[in-house]
């Protein structure tokens, strides 16, 4: 190894583990197809090791426990011939429970293993090796190529979750450059390129990472021999993004799932895997772009031409008006159906593709572009035209990987545009779109705020769920989707209008032991669809309502959870979010024996006047056999650490004893507390005879003010210039806050009252006297109110307008 001198400063902020154990990393990352490999977990708070829980197809992979401490696990991991080649994820299944989801990757080259040494080591095409980033160091490996020869490399390092950012640089026998290899897009900080050597002979690749950082948990694996290097899924005839066609509906696999696809050539030596995705509706692709028209109507319609026809009894152009339609003009628009897919390439630098539709008055489609998920460079830009290429609707790709949507309604019967092209206008052979036409709003989303679960026989987790809703407002119903017998949700319908439910996936006494996958499937009513049907030059509509089903995703997290000095939740690296599709649509289900101890949470809202405290009771049931105590912590909101000094909300519990089972936390509100609701998340935590055992509950957190001016007192008046009135103000106060309260009303023109007012303490009402100048103009206005109060030592303003006043217009007599 060379050692490379740098100097950088790191901050690592403290991470949040499972309460299971937390894997940091697996070695080695890679796998081998068909064959038996050793692995080592490494990480902390491990329960003894039982088996291994992955999102790959069943029977694909089976792990024997071989090892067990605290920071380590070791398993032998059986990978069968078929299985699918590419990043895949798993949990741990232990006597404690699941831990977190690690990233490893299963391979069909040859695997070699770690064997990076101080020199350069040689390897024999085809290989793939492995090795871990070591501070200010590179590894380097040797190969023999033939004149001519071309080699594929790859490198997975990001893909595995953590922040390393592999470099490849090759040399030739002599130490000269020869090319390096850094970034890909769609494979984060990851690489697979190809490299034809001129020249036969021996050649070093160097790897390291680009920033010369290092980790003993991070790792790379270096794929070398033939193999496809194209990211983006391909069909046989060119370079098309890949679009499954639906066969059927389907609870495991809603309309527009995301997948793995794994491809090989004849001749490679191994695969390559790419996202591809289902279809919704008729899959329509690009034609190739006609040059030679393109040309031939550019000359047709240029300034030479046009004079020279101005010139001849004929005067007017005729390939005018035909160049500014959308399918015989430039544009060369792909006649295409809708509700449907539009897929395409865009090959060249400042390329656009067109799409020619036929839309009635006043139809309604939804345009939503994807780019990114199928691992394409494209920024896309989307927009709709009328038949002469006129825009009518943009819209383009938005930060942090958010893709492109556009609604549009047709204001005319007629034909339409749509354009495809890139923000930057680049442009290659990696750069392909699928765009989503649908005649509604895209899907709700909804995503579980829980990863895996363990569950003991007889008890439930909690299971929340989060529900983006884009134009669906009606009730969702849930179901389970592999469930195993005796598991089952509850509530199984989220609300109309509601945007998140918390739900309690139970098992039953007789729901066998070990580790499921099971699918949470959301169903709801389409808004009601608008079909064609044959009748003249266009067609009839008539609509038809229709149930759709999207899988509930989950967030798995991967390496940790960084937060800023004032606990706002830093962005996750891309690495994070964009993880294998197997891994967000299912959930990973560990199914224990009984638990010693059982927990519940009496008050579902628990109310917390800011600056001040609240009781959060618990009440706790055991089996007789267990004696020792139960921890609690609770998670979510605002709550923060206590020793924190920025924490502005904290919690905090004694433990719950077999001789106190039912104990009362407290909530605590500091300075800077928002009022706001919010989830909490409280976890129990019992160790009986050596296992340990988690249980999770919630309750709503509603961080409110001392005291507030409730809008069913809400006062209006009405005056004549020249009139008062008497004006009674009420605020509602918490049954543990009796200090006086300042009011602060502000002056308004026209109108006389008292400047400043103070409601007594303990008292919760204070009247005064408004009156109407005799010049005050018509109108109405709110008055304006700052109330301040000291609640446990702090100053606790409040901003009001609990009053409207109006001044009415005076009548004058109508003369007789």
């Amino acid at each position: 190894m060379r050692h490379i001198l740098t100097y950088f400063a790191v901050v690592a902020l403290p991470g949040v583990a499972s309460a299971q154990g937390f894997v940091e990393s697996i070695h080695p990352p890679v796998v081998a197809v068909g064959k038996t490999t050793r692995v080592t977990l490494v990480g902390h708070d491990f329960g003894p090791g039982l088996d291994v829980w992955t999102a790959l197809p069943k029977g694909t992979l089976t792990a024997k426990p071989v090892s067990s401490e605290p920071g380590k696990l070791v398993f032998d991991l059986s990978v069968a011939a078929n299985a699918p080649v590419g990043v895949a994820g798993l949990r741990i299944a232990t006597r404690d429970g699941l831990t977190n989801a690690a990233l490893f990757h299963l391979e069909d080259l040859p695997v070699t293993g770690n064997i990076a040494r101080e020199t350069a080591v040689p390897l024999s095409l085809p290989a793939c090796v492995w090795g871990t980033f070591k501070e200010g160091t590179l590894d380097r490996y040797t190969i023999t190529v033939a004149a001519g020869e071309r080699v594929c490399m790859e490198a997975i390092a990001n893909r595995l979750g953590k922040d390393a950012d592999p470099l490849l640089t090759i040399r030739d026998a002599d130490g000269r450059f020869v090319a390096e290899k850094d970034n890909d897009p769609g494979l984060y900080f990851d690489f697979r390129f190809s490299h034809v050597f001129e020249k036969a002979g021996t050649y070093t690749l160097e790897v390291r990472d680009a920033r010369l950082r290092a980790s003993e948990h991070n790792h790379y694996i270096l794929r070398v021999g033939k193999f496809p290097t194209e990211r983006v899924a391909v069909r046989a005839t060119g370079f098309n993004p890949l679009v499954l066609q639906d066969h059927g509906d389907s609870s495991a696999s809603p309309r527009g799932t995301l997948v793995f696809a794994n491809t090989k050539r004849p001749g490679d030596h191994g695969s390559a895997w790419f996202p591809v995705t289902t279809s919704e509706g008729a899959i329509t692709v690009a034609r190739e772009f006609d040059e030679p028209r393109d040309s031939a109507l550019l000359l047709a319609t240029s300034p030479a031409a046009q004079l020279a026809i101005l010139m001849t009894p004929m005067k007017a152009n005729v390939f005018q008006p035909l160049d500014r339609t959308l399918t015989v003009g430039r544009l060369q628009a792909t006649p295409a159906q809708v509700p449907g897919s539009l897929c395409g390439v865009l090959r060249k630098p400042g390329q656009r593709q067109a799409f020619a539709i036929k839309l009635e008055k006043g139809q309604r489609i939804v345009l939503r572009a994807e780019s990114n998920a199928i691992n394409s460079p494209a920024d896309l830009e989307i927009m709709v035209t009328d038949r002469f290429g006129k825009e009518q609707r943009r819209a383009a790709d938005g930060p942090n990987g958010a893709e492109a949507t556009l609604d549009f309604t047709a204001p005319v019967q007629g034909e339409y545009g749509i354009i495809v092209r890139d923000v930057l206008r680049d442009g290659s052979d990696s750069h392909a779109y699928c765009i989503r036409v649908r005649s509604d709003s895209s899907p709700p989303t909804l995503t579980a705020e829980v990863e895996g679960l363990t569950i003991p026989q007889g008890d439930h987790q909690t299971v929340p769920i989060l529900v983006t809703r884009t134009g669906t407002n009606g009730p969702i119903k849930l179901a389970l989707a592999g469930n195993p017998t005796g598991l089952k949700l509850t509530p199984t319908e989220i609300p109309a209008t509601a945007n998140s439910v918390v739900c309690k996936l139970e098992a039953a006494s007789n729901t066998p032991l070990g580790t499921h996958t099971i699918q949470i499937v959301a169903e709801y009513d389409r808004a009601p669809q608008v079909q064609r049907m044959p009748g003249g030059s266009f067609y009839s509509l008539h609509a038809v309502t229709e149930r759709e089903k999207v899988a509930v995703r989950i967030r798995p997290l991967i390496d940790k959870k960084y937060h800023n000095v004032d606990l706002i939740p830093i962005a996750l690296r891309e690495d994070q979010t964009r993880l294998p599709p197997s891994l967000t649509d299912r959930f990973a289900v560990q199914i224990t024996p009984p638990s010693p101890f059982t927990f519940s949470l009496p008050e579902e809202t628990i109310t917390l006047p800011r600056y001040q405290t609240a009781p959060i009771p618990v009440v706790t049931t055991r089996i007789a056999e267990f004696d020792g105590p139960i921890s609690f912590r609770a998670i979510g909101g605002q709550l923060g650490d206590k020793t924190e000094g920025r924490t502005r909300v904290y919690a905090e519990f004694p433990d719950a004893t077999a001789k106190q089972p039912s104990i009362a936390g407290v909530g605590v509100s500091k300075i800077l507390s928002n009022i706001a609701k919010a989830r909490i998340d409280v976890t129990a935590t019992g160790v009986h005879q050596g296992r340990k055992v988690t249980l999770t509950r919630t309750f709503e957190l509603d961080l409110v003010s001392a005291y507030r001016f409730p809008p069913e007192s809400a006062v209006k008046l009405s005056l004549l210039p020249g009139e008062s009135a008497k004006v009674k103000l009420t605020v509602s106060r918490l049954k543990n806050f009796d200090a006086p309260i300042t009011l602060h009303l502000s002056p308004m023109q026209g109108m006389e009252f008292p400047e400043t007012l103070t409601i007594a303490k303990g008292q919760t009402t204070v009247e005064f006297m408004a009156k109407a100048g005799t010049d005050a103009q018509p109108r109405k206005q709110n008055l304006n109110i700052n109330a301040s109060a000291e609640v446990s030592g702090f100053e606790e303003e409040l901003r009001a307008s609990p009053v409207e006043i109006e001044i009415k217009k005076v009548e004058v007599p109508k003369k007789k």
